[in-house]
C-alpha cells in the first residue's frame, strides 16, 4: 500500500472516503479536533494529506504539516489512521516517500502524536506519546 500524496483540488472528491478514517483517528485523542478541521488547511495548502490505496479503496490517511520551530524544522503528523486500525507495515516498506517528502521540504526529523501500541510498532522515540524520527 504505497503512499499517495493528494493534490489540493483532489481533496473535495475524495473527502466522504477519508473523512471517516481521520475520525476514527482522532476518536483516541483528547477530542480537540475532528475531520472537518483539516479540510480547510489541506485544501490551502497549509497541510498535506496522503492515502493508502489497495484494491481501489482508500485503506489509510495522514495528514502532516511542516512545521519551523527556531532551530529546526519537522514534519508532524497530526493524524495516522487505516481503515482496519492495525496494519501500518505496508506503509512502513514505502516510508521513503514520506521521508523524501519531509527532506525536500527542508525537515531535520518527522515526529508525531500517537497512541502508546503505535509508538511501540514504530519502534521510533517515544517522548510521552510524542514519537520522533531524525532523518
Amino acid at each position: 500500500m504505497e503512499p499517495h500524496l493528494i493534490p489540493p483540488k483532489d481533496l473535495p472528491y475524495i473527502w466522504s472516503e477519508v473523512a471517516p478514517l481521520i475520525n476514527k483517528a482522532v476518536a483516541h485523542s483528547n477530542h480537540e479536533t475532528d475531520a472537518e478541521c483539516f479540510f480547510l488547511p489541506i485544501y490551502t495548502g497549509q497541510q498535506y494529506l496522503w492515502v493508502g490505496i489497495e484494491n481501489n479503496q482508500i485503506n489509510s490517511a495522514l495528514v502532516c504539516e511542516v512545521l519551523k520551530y527556531p532551530f529546526k524544522t519537522a514534519l508532524f503528523i497530526h493524524v495516522w489512521s487505516t481503515r482496519s486500525g492495525k496494519d501500518y507495515e505496508p506503509w512502513m516498506e514505502h516510508w521513503s516517500s514520506i521521508t523524501d517528502f519531509a527532506k525536500i521540504n527542508g525537515c531535520n526529523y518527522i515526529e508525531a502524536k500517537v497512541r502508546k501500541g503505535l509508538a511501540k510498532k514504530l519502534n521510533w522515540t517515544d517522548k510521552h506519546s510524542l514519537v520522533t524520527l531524525q532523518l
